[in-house]
This record gives structure tokens, C-alpha cells and sequence, in this order.
């Protein structure tokens, strides 16, 4: 077997995400597919695409704004979506749990805390907007600072997604629930460089969706792994957070399967959302992908 190397986009902030590939890494998982997989650990962010367009590695696992933020600042890349983890958007608004907010509804002039140019906020109020609720009175702030004035009240809600509620609630010290704004857009998914040949992209692609769906069944197998690795996260938080984020890569959609027409409104609406211009949907995403049944 070649070695096929898979990098993640990030190390600590949704460790939930984590637990099926490094489970599938030990477990045999990868191997059954005919892949021997190399893990990596690079920091998060756009860069990770351009690593993997430019020969540093074959994969990496990132989000649909990372990639469209990689080739506003890079130009076009030789790395594409070849299918799709998270199939509907994780944001949120994270609230106090004895807060009087309980749907985005309530949302429309609640006070955010966040700063104004930073992804996270950018992609709430656009969420609002895509809903028909007027937008949050945003009050700006450092983001980490956002996690302690919702605990002190001074701010009813921080823009985030639903599976950083444990991370959240540590940090900010008070019992903090989610309030799911359900934007049927792909979140995150798996990349790879163009120069992989198809039937090794489809082997990878396969082996993700039996690790997503062997942790379905059981949400703790890679805990062990995972602490391994990163010893300075808490196990029962990562697979709280593997919960929360369950609902939004198990949809009606086939596991890690691609739509035209939700790529499509995806970019769209990832485009307002951050005031980029769309690109060509097929420089984002493999087409024969999504045409390819997911087993």
C-alpha cells in the first residue's frame, strides 16, 4: 500500500470531529480500504489547501469558508471537495442555558458579542438574514472576551457552532446550550489535490464515510486514540461534541455524498456571508464526485 497522507484542519477546537480517523488509523479501518494513512497535525486555516495543492500532502479535512478564503488569498488551487462531512451548517448562537432566547426567531436585536470582522459573526447574521430574521445588535469584542460577558450577561449571545458548547461552557464557566440555526449549506468536508487519481480519492472518500458512520455506532471508540494524541483534552467533552455535531453530518443525504445544487447554494450563500464573488462551483468540487454513488 502507498502511503496516502490525510492532515487536519484543526487540532483542539472541535476534537468530536477528530475521533473517527484517528479510531480508523488504529483500528484498521484505512487499511481495509487499501490505504496506509499518515496523520497529521499542521495549524488550521487556508493554509492547509494550498499544502495539499501544492504536493505536502494528498488530503486534508477542512471547511467550505477555509477553501473559499484559500483561494481569495492564494488564486486558484489544484484541490477540491471530494465529498462532504458536515452537510448542513453547525452555526449557532450560543446562549446561557437560563437564557429567555429558545429560537433564531428571538434572535432579531439580541445583543452579540464577537468581533465584527471575524468569520463566525459574519456567518450568523448572514444566517439570519438567509431565515428572515432581523439581524443581532452586535457589540464588538474580542471573541474570547464574548465568553465572559455572556457570562456576566453583558451580551445575550456569541456566534459559534453547536459542537463547541463544551469548550464554551468551560471557558466562559457557566452551563451554556445552542440555539441551531439549520442552513442547509455544506460546512466542511474532505479535500484532494487534483493529482490523486480517482480511484484512490474514492477509496478515501469511502473509508471517511465508514469511520463517520462506525462512530455513529459507537460515539467513545476513538477516545482512546484521540487522548493519546492530545492529552489535554477532555474525553467526555470530544465525544459531547461528536453528539452535537451528529445531527448535521447525518442528514437525508447519503453519508459524505455531494449535491450540484446544494454545492451551488452553498457557495452563494458563503459568498454573501463573507462579501466574496462565488467561484466557478466545479474549481471547488470534483463534478464526476458527486456523480459517483457513496458506498
Amino acid at each position: 500500500m502507498r502511503a496516502t497522507s490525510l492532515t487536519f484542519y484543526c487540532t483542539t477546537c472541535l476534537p468530536g470531529y477528530h475521533l473517527p480517523y484517528l479510531a480508523a488509523a488504529t483500528n484498521g479501518l484505512f487499511a481495509e480500504h487499501g490505504l496506509e494513512v499518515e496523520l497529521r497535525d499542521p495549524d488550521g486555516g487556508p493554509e492547509n489547501i494550498r499544502r495539499v495543492a501544492e504536493g505536502d500532502a494528498d488530503f486534508c479535512l477542512t471547511s467550505v469558508a477555509h477553501y473559499l478564503r484559500a483561494t481569495e488569498r492564494f488564486g486558484p488551487l489544484a484541490a477540491r471537495f471530494v465529498g462532504v462531512v458536515v452537510q448542513r451548517s453547525p452555526m449557532a448562537a450560543l446562549v446561557r442555558a437560563d437564557s429567555a432566547f429558545h429560537a433564531p426567531a428571538d434572535l432579531a436585536g439580541a445583543r452579540l458579542g464577537g468581533p465584527a470582522d471575524k468569520g463566525l459573526v459574519l456567518e450568523y447574521q448572514a444566517s439570519l438574514d438567509e431565515l428572515g430574521v432581523a439581524r443581532s445588535t452586535l457589540v464588538d469584542m474580542d471573541y474570547r472576551e464574548a465568553w465572559d460577558a455572556l457570562a456576566r450577561g453583558d451580551v445575550d449571545a456569541v456566534a459559534d457552532f453547536v459542537d463547541i458548547v463544551p469548550r464554551v461552557r468551560r471557558l466562559a464557566g457557566v452551563e451554556v446550550r445552542a440555539i441551531p440555526f439549520g442552513i442547509e449549506a455544506y460546512s466542511s468536508g474532505l479535500v484532494a489535490a487534483d493529482r490523486v487519481p480517482v480511484d484512490r480519492v474514492v477509496a478515501m472518500r469511502e473509508a471517511m464515510v465508514a469511520a463517520l458512520e462506525r462512530q455513529r455506532r459507537n460515539p467513545e471508540e476513538g477516545v482512546e486514540q484521540l487522548t493519546r494524541r492530545y492529552p489535554e483534552i477532555e474525553p467526555a467533552a470530544a465525544v459531547e461534541g461528536w453528539s452535537l455535531g451528529v445531527p448535521n453530518i447525518f442528514t437525508d443525504a447519503p453519508t459524505g455524498s455531494m449535491d450540484a445544487d446544494r454545492w451551488l447554494y452553498t457557495l452563494r450563500f458563503l459568498g454573501r456571508a463573507y462579501g466574496l464573488t462565488p467561484p466557478d462551483p466545479e474549481t471547488v468540487y470534483r463534478p464526476e464526485l458527486a456523480e459517483l454513488p457513496v458506498h
